[in-house]
């Protein structure tokens, strides 16, 4: 939306700019063929009492007056643009970056402004069972252990790495610089995270993390299905263990019984 935004916006300025530049060719071409500039000053000769002839500077005075106003308002405008653009990249309930910034700087990498970001390492961070935690404990509760597992995670990254939040419960470790040894070291990181203030209710929640690293910006296209598989895959070995465990149980219950 923003950027088609801004396209309209660069569009409609370009035919502006077109057409004040046609306007002032017609005026001129105009002018010049009646010659009104010689007859304002012979008709401001005739009345000089009334001072007609200072109109003329007084005009090109109030034009300069108006170009540095045009200038002003623009400047004030773009700050406020850019502003706003900051914003939409900003999640307003966690205040991390969100989609957007990750897809602009997949641009400037596409765009050759970023090369030395590889090897570039990407993890997907899934939690599961806020659904749970927000019936039993409310609202309150779920978004603060959201945010606080947010928080820890971003002080396992270093200062050129980023955080990005992607939905609900999934959030996006942009790692530049990043071999994939590091990147499963970071998801291990994630996975051994302990909430502080919330242990009770960390049981509720499962976590995982998956991770991804490119070499080279050909790789930026099917990231993202990369990672959705590996993730797929990661929640098949949880359930298959679990069931696994619970099958266990129940064997030794019956043994047991």
């Amino acid at each position: 939306m923003l950027d088609s935004l801004k396209s309209k916006a660069r569009s409609r300025a370009i035919a502006d700019l077109k057409v004040l530049t046609v306007a002032f060719i017609l005026s001129f071409l105009v002018f010049a063929s009646f010659d009104v500039l010689e007859y304002m000053v012979e008709f401001a000769h005739q009345h000089e009492q009334f001072e007609i002839d200072e109109l003329i500077g007084a005009s090109f005075i109030i034009a300069i007056l108006f170009g540095i106003f045009s200038y002003r308002r623009w400047q004030d405008v773009k700050k406020l643009s850019l502003y706003c653009e900051e914003l939409s990249m900003i999640d307003p309930i966690t205040l991390l970056p969100n989609r957007r910034v990750i897809n602009r700087l997949f641009e400037d990498i596409e765009n050759e402004k970023q090369q030395d970001v590889f090897p570039l390492s990407l993890a997907l961070v899934d939690i599961s069972g806020l659904e749970t935690l927000q019936a039993q404990y409310g609202n309150t509760v779920a978004e603060q252990a959201l945010l606080e597992l947010f928080y820890r995670y971003s002080m396992l990254l270093e200062k050129d790495q980023l955080i990005s939040y992607r939905n609900t419960n999934q959030c996006l470790l942009y790692c530049p610089k990043t071999d994939e040894l590091q990147a499963e070291r970071l998801c291990e990181d994630v996975l051994d995270i302990e909430l502080e203030s919330h242990k009770s209710t960390l049981s509720l929640l499962s976590v995982k993390a998956v991770s991804v690293t490119l070499n080279n910006a050909d790789q930026l296209d099917d990231v993202f299905e990369k990672l959705e598989d590996l993730l797929c895959l990661a929640r098949f070995e949880s359930d298959l263990l679990q069931y696994r465990k619970m099958e266990q149980q129940q064997a030794l219950e019956t043994a047991e019984s």
